[in-house]
């Protein structure tokens, strides 16, 4: 059965999906032929610290309809009737210095990636907003959506967490999950990138042309659109 979206459904569902899900971005140096499959873990990073420039950039997750702003997501209709999604009111920017260079590296693409946080023994409602804590890590996150897949705030709720602002700590498999000092949940994220928060892949955008970084103060600059197409 093919089930047709109207145009106002597209939009209200792009909406949904950057509300509840903050995207951090970055650039990626590996060669990378996307499917349905494709996760963060086959994507290479360009190097972060010790002196390098590249850093991931955090987007905020608020939306208007009705012109490009600062630091928000613009969402409209496109010329050809599908619902899209522009970041900012200007390129997002990387600038390299002469640590980033030394790498060699080649920038071949940009991809998006949320946080997620699987929790299971939910006792007392997590919301939106709040700020939960590993009771062992020390870890913090603001907490952008809830879903729950089974079980009810008994302690039986699991499910997961978008998340937004994580702190430099990492969480642990099977910690308590903390709000105000209250446990709430406990964290289910198994040995998946060492137990910390998932870092689950929304996009990939392959560029026309592979740029290899060799300058310092070389530049790459990306407009970020979004829509409903999918691999």
């Amino acid at each position: 059965m093919t089930i047709y979206v109207p145009n106002v459904g597209e939009i209200e569902m792009l909406k949904s999906i950057l509300q509840a899900a903050a995207f951090e971005v970055g650039l990626y140096k590996n060669v990378v032929s996307p499917d349905g499959g494709t996760t963060f873990l086959n994507v290479q990073e360009m190097p972060t610290g010790g002196g390098r420039n590249y850093a991931r950039k955090s987007l905020a997750n608020e939306i208007v309809e009705t012109g490009l702003t600062a630091n928000k997501w613009y969402l409209r209709l496109n010329a050809d009737g599908k619902a899209e999604a522009q970041y900012n009111n200007a390129p997002l920017e990387w600038e390299f210095n002469s640590t980033d260079v030394a790498d060699g590296n080649t920038v071949y693409g940009l991809f998006g990636i949320t946080r997620v946080l699987p929790f299971k023994q939910g006792s007392s409602e997590i919301k939106v907003g709040d700020t939960v804590t590993g009771a062992t890590s020390g870890a913090t996150v603001v907490v952008t959506g809830v879903v729950v897949t089974s079980g009810a705030w008994t302690g039986t709720a699991a499910g997961y967490l978008f998340v937004k602002n994580q702190s430099t700590a990492a969480f642990q498999n099977s910690e308590n999950l903390q709000v105000g000092g209250s446990t709430k949940a406990v964290s289910d994220t198994g040995t998946l990138f060492g137990g910390d928060t998932h870092k689950q892949l929304m996009f990939l955008e392959a560029f026309t042309e592979s740029k290899l970084i060799d300058t310092s103060g070389q530049k790459v600059k990306v407009t970020l659109k979004l829509n409903l197409s999918s691999a």
